[in-house]
């Protein structure tokens, strides 16, 4: 049917209680111009204070909307620039008589209540082309230009080189771009909001093509002015509407107007088509406009809806035709009185998918076991041996194509499966066990504007063929996948969560340079299956010192690196090229996404083991088993790196299973339906409920089948606070009797940084550090860590010192070149006391002495301009320095540090920095072989850079350091800094210098554990028990002390402690009043220590003196109470 039978282009609503005053200038040069109201109006009347900025512009030129009072008669208007008036008096308009829109052309001695015409449009300046730009909604602030090829405008800086508008026209506002011959590209986005408008690059061809006009939403250059209809294609394009509950629509308020009829147009053929006489080839439910508001749950989950305008479905609808309606092509539509068709656009439905299909049973392969009724839920089911379940509520047919090898090229078997609300299923036979399979499904697909029929995979599979190609239908309980003693297998246990400590492992970092480790298993999971390894060797060696538990990174299916191992290209040898070479970073950069490497981060199946990691994929199950077996055996608790905030690809490509199933739901989109990517991949949408289901069952599968401890969260913070409670919830529900695991001993955190769309709240309560407060999810602290290191870890700052790298008490010369004396001891002063928090778990109310001798909480203390604090408990608190991302420690002590500093001393800062990890309340995070200096030659971002400059050399003798310049396509701006630092031959560490280092961390976890002191689990704790010396303006830079004492309780171990962390090179005597009278002595496993410059250590208790060597941290101790 028709829905409209004309076109007409539409301005934003007049806000109830305005009016409207148009303005247009030939010139086209609106800057500055405002209007000064005063009268009956509601605007701030203060000549030439209180001034009515422009409200939007339009094909007229530019508006403003005046508030007025309800019964306005006579309100005084005067449009001017400054003190220059236009048209040079004041003129009145009459609301009550004559209306609420008016205009004004430049000059003209009276406002009109009609619309005028505008004459001929500006000319195009010589040598230039014109891009007109068109946006429904009228909202053209921050929109700017970026052009490049054949042009003479600015390029060098994307969102820094930008044309401006050079004014209107009887379109709206255009763009004048200087222009030479041939291609001219150009992109039109926002960059305060990071979008592009339509999406992809627009061209022309110079000189052939020197005037083009854009709508908002529309690929289509066009040459010539578009229609009434092309304007409208622009928002028919994209899903501006949202579909939000079961009776619930609701569309950006500038689209809404009183007395337009407003319809949602369905077409389960996806015909709906923009013509000359409307929008036809749907059918049309009637909606009506709702006054009222979205419901709190629905305001929390949406906050960024909360001032649409909404729209009520019929209240007798029936179900049937919800249910159809979501599987069909839609739009919501306005129509003027006469049936003019004003505007249309395509839906968001996930909150009404939310709403009528939510489901909470078991998805992908169910197995009838009749023991397990805790897992396997049957209440809506016939008891078939196998069943395959698919949450598909879109979807028009779904098949499940059954192979019997996963190199078929046809199934054996095509099965129809029956829909029950929402849930596809299809039921077989034991025979089905095995077996493989793909899912057939007919959808719409908005980006299509079809019906398409996918090929797909499942996205709760289990088990995969070869890439991910098929699904596996795997039985998680049968023998053969799992080791021979699994079942008896326990995690190494830990009395409490804030007894663990974590070391931060990728698989083929930790196998694939150790020459004890056969070929054949290097770089998989059962390289963690001999004890006898030197990988595995210095693990048991970590454990036996303390550490709790290895997190591994990504090690679910990714699609970044291909499983068939055949494939896998080399760089060739690399070892005889010169240490600060560019060969191998060219070798490696050659073969870059054809080699075996990458981290992993590209989510594709959540739930199935990645195969490149197993000797053989199709025993993947098993293996990854072999490994958790190998870490618990080692005493070592495993925990999961988990990347539920984005995916590998979306929309219609093979590896996307979840648009291909269910499209435009499990991704976030924006207000216009365009993907969301702050993640920099498609981020995902953890606020639609089957995406939380989907992570809940995620987590809960891996620490039950799998034996997991611990997940941390990558870029948390574009998850919400609900989701992470919901899972925590979750794990908390597993019991070792009926699941043979227990969920409160699983730790979780994350990233709990402000990222991307859903930063400072902006789409709901994101999970963020000081959202989490009181949660008990943990969260990186990167106040310790740029604190320790200097600078902003992912910054352009990488040179610059920090706690532990020399400010102010061994500048390096590009310290002394950027930044005085006084204010690196003031940013110094600043960084102890972030580091003082942080040792007191990063607490939000922890309360101490500041720089400037004044008592401070950790509320009260900055960061980034955020609270410092935000921990409730130090579980809250992750405290690290160094992670997979960025250089390693080691390589940022070697770029900050003083040329002056010995191979000896930099290693010796390596040790200060983690011993401030180590002896800090909250959880310990330390990347892999840090306790070996490990070296990635600097590079700044390793994902891709291949086995040779990731490579851990577990066997002490090198670290990497020197074996070529990092990757080019991430590091090649910060060469010239790097090449002199690989170059110096002193700067590599000897065996010596790098067993020194490995000791000192294996005491200081043994110190860690010796005592319940530095594990304290609560605010009030901490506060009672831990307290700082040398604080204040006077305290000695670069000497942080802190305290412990029990307090008659018993924590185990010494009744008082004292730590000294000396980040200056030279010793440091230091007394205080609060320490005389102590019977201190080293603690026992430093006095057994194997450095000699701890001898030089000493305390006198008559004074309270202690002696302290430079580049140190030491523990003195007393046992009396």
């Amino acid at each position: 049917m028709t829905t409209a039978s004309a076109f007409a282009q539409t301005d934003p609503r007049i806000p109830s209680g305005d009016i409207r005053v148009h303005y247009f200038r030939p010139d086209g040069k609106y800057t500055g111009w405002t209007v000064y109201a005063y009268g009956d109006t509601t605007e701030p009347n203060d000549f030439p204070d209180g001034p009515v900025a422009i409200t939007g512009s339009n094909s007229f030129g530019v508006y403003f909307d005046v508030g007025v009072t309800a019964t306005a008669q006579s309100v005084g208007l005067i449009l001017h620039n400054g003190a220059t008036k236009d048209p040079g008096g004041t003129e009145f308009v009459d609301p009550a008589t004559q209306g609420n829109e008016y205009w004004q052309l430049a000059g003209s001695d009276a406002l009109s209540t009609t619309r005028p015409s505008i004459g001929q449009d500006p000319p195009i300046p010589a040598n230039h082309a014109r891009i007109h730009y068109y946006r429904p909604d009228g909202n053209y602030d921050n929109w700017v230009l970026y052009v490049y090829g054949a042009t003479t405008d600015p390029d060098s800086d994307f969102c820094g080189t930008n044309d401006e508008f050079a004014g209107y026209d009887s379109y709206g506002p255009y763009f004048d771009v200087a222009v030479t011959s041939g291609h001219l590209g150009f992109i039109i986005h926002n960059c305060t909001t990071g979008t592009k408008d339509p999406g992809p690059d627009q061209s022309l061809q110079i000189p052939q093509q020197l005037e083009a006009w854009v709508v908002s939403g529309n690929p289509t250059v066009f040459l010539q002015l578009p229609t009434a209809a092309q304007l409208l294609q622009g928002p028919f394009n994209q899903l501006q509407a949202y579909w939000i509950d079961a009776s619930t629509v609701a569309i950006q308020p500038e689209y809404f107007q009183t007395g337009y009829t407003y319809s949602l147009v369905a077409s389960l053929s996806a015909g709906l088509q923009i013509t000359t006489t409307g929008l036809t080839g749907g059918t049309s439910i009637p909606l009506t406009p709702f006054s009222g508001t979205l419901t709190a749950e629905e305001l929390t989950r949406f906050p960024q809806l909360a001032g649409y305008a909404l729209f009520k479905l019929p209240e007798t609808i029936k179900p049937a035709v919800l249910t159809a309606a979501l599987k069909s092509q839609l739009q919501v539509t306005s129509a003027a009185s006469d049936g003019t068709l004003k505007y249309s656009t395509g839906v968001q439905t996930f909150g009404a998918l939310d709403a009528l299909f939510a489901y909470t049973g078991k998805l992908g392969v169910v197995f009838h076991h009749p023991s397990d009724r805790f897992w396997f839920d049957w209440e809506d089911d016939d008891c078939f041996p196998v069943k395959i379940k698919v949450w598909a509520p879109t979807a028009k047919t779904l098949s499940l194509l059954l192979f019997d090898n996963p190199t078929d090229t046809a199934p054996s078997k095509t099965v129809a499966m029956h829909e029950h609300g929402g849930v596809w299923v299809a039921g077989g036979d034991d025979g089905w066990k095995g077996k493989y399979y793909q899912l057939q499904v007919s959808v719409y697909v908005s980006a299509d504007q079809a019906i398409d029929t996918n090929i797909t995979t499942d996205p709760y599979s289990i088990d995969l063929s070869l890439n991910g190609l098929m699904s596996r239908i795997t039985d998680l309980q049968a023998e053969d996948t799992k080791p021979p003693a699994w079942d008896f297998l326990q995690s190494p246990p830990i009395a409490s969560l804030a007894d663990t400590s974590i070391y931060e492992l990728h698989i083929r970092d930790f196998s694939v340079g150790d020459s004890t480790v056969p070929a054949a298993l290097q770089g998989t999971y059962e390289a963690f299956a001999d004890p006898e390894t030197n990988g595995m060797r210095h693990l048991r060696t970590l454990a036996r010192s303390g550490l709790k538990a290895v997190h591994i990174l990504p090690s679910f299916h990714f699609g970044s690196v291909n499983e068939d191992k055949s494939t896998w290209a080399s760089p060739g040898a690399l070892s005889p090229n010169p240490p600060d070479g560019q060969q191998q970073q060219q070798a490696i950069e050659n073969v870059q996404n054809l080699d075996a490497y990458n981290w992993g981060y590209d989510p594709v199946h959540y739930m199935a083991p990645a195969g490149q990691y197993a000797i053989n994929p199709t025993e993947r199950v098993r293996e990854y088993r072999t490994m958790v077996e190998g870490l618990h055996a080692s005493g070592l608790r495993v925990i999961q790196d988990v990347v539920f905030n984005h995916t590998y690809t979306a929309g219609e490509t093979p590896s996307a299973n979840f648009d291909e199933l269910v499209p435009n739901y499990y991704h976030r989109l924006d207000a216009n339906g365009a993907l969301e990517n702050g993640s920099c991949c498609p981020d995902t949408a953890s606020e639609h409920q089957m995406m939380e289901k989907l992570m809940i069952d995620t987590v809960v599968l891996n620490a039950r089948g799998y034996k997991i401890d611990g997940f941390r969260f990558d870029a948390m913070g574009l998850h919400f606070v609900y989701n992470m409670v919901d899972i925590r919830n979750a794990l908390n529900a597993l019991t070792m009797e009926k699941d043979g695991v227990d969920g409160r001993k699983i730790y979780i955190y994350g990233e709990g940084f402000q990222i991307a769309e859903a930063a400072n709240n902006a789409i709901g309560p994101n999970a963020s550090q000081t959202n989490l407060y009181g949660t008990g999810i943990g969260s990186f602290n990167d106040r310790m860590r740029d604190s320790v290191r200097g600078g902003y870890a992912f910054g352009t700052d990488f040179q610059d010192q920090g706690f532990a790298t020399g400010l102010f008490t061994d500048p390096s010369a590009y310290t002394s070149q950027n930044a005085a004396t006084s204010s690196q001891l003031a940013t110094l002063l600043g960084q102890a006391d972030l580091i003082r928090l942080s040792l007191a778990g990063a607490l939000q109310n922890y309360s101490f002495i500041d720089a400037q001798g004044q008592p401070v909480t950790g509320a009260q203390l900055t960061f980034d301009g955020q609270p410092a604090g935000y921990a409730a408990t130090p579980l809250e608190n992750v405290n690290y320095c160094s992670v997979h991302d960025d250089q390693s420690l080691f390589d940022a002590i070697q770029i900050k540090s003083s040329a002056a500093d010995t191979i000896a001393m930099r290693a010796r800062r390596q040790a200060v920095a983690m011993s401030l990890i180590t002896l800090a309340q909250g959880i310990p995070f330390y990347y892999a072989a840090d306790d070996l200096l490990r070296s990635k030659d600097m590079d700044d971002g390793s994902y891709n850079s291949g086995d040779w400059f990731n490579k851990i050399d577990w066997s002490g003798q090198g670290d990497n350091w020197g074996i070529g310049l990092p990757i080019a396509n991430v590091n090649q701006a910060s060469w010239p800094i790097y090449r002199p630092l690989l170059a110096n031959t002193e700067l590599k560490p000897t065996p010596q210098n790098i067993a020194t280092t490995t000791d000192a961390f294996q005491e200081f976890l043994q110190i860690r554990y010796s005592t319940g002191l530095f594990r304290m689990t609560s605010a009030e704790e901490v506060q009672t028990n831990l307290s700082f010396l040398n604080t204040g303006a006077n305290q000695i830079p670069g000497l942080i002390v802190m305290k412990l004492d029990d307090h008659g309780h018993n924590y185990g171990g010494a009744h008082h402690i004292v730590v000294f962390f000396n980040a200056s090179n030279a010793p440091v005597t230091f007394t205080d009043a609060a320490l005389a009278g102590m019977a201190l002595h080293l603690h026992p496993f430093q006095q057994r220590s194997s450095d000699p410059i701890l001898k030089q250590a000493a305390f006198t208790a008559k004074e309270g003196t202690a002696t302290i060597p430079g580049l140190t941290t030491v523990v003195f101790v007393s046992d009396n109470e």
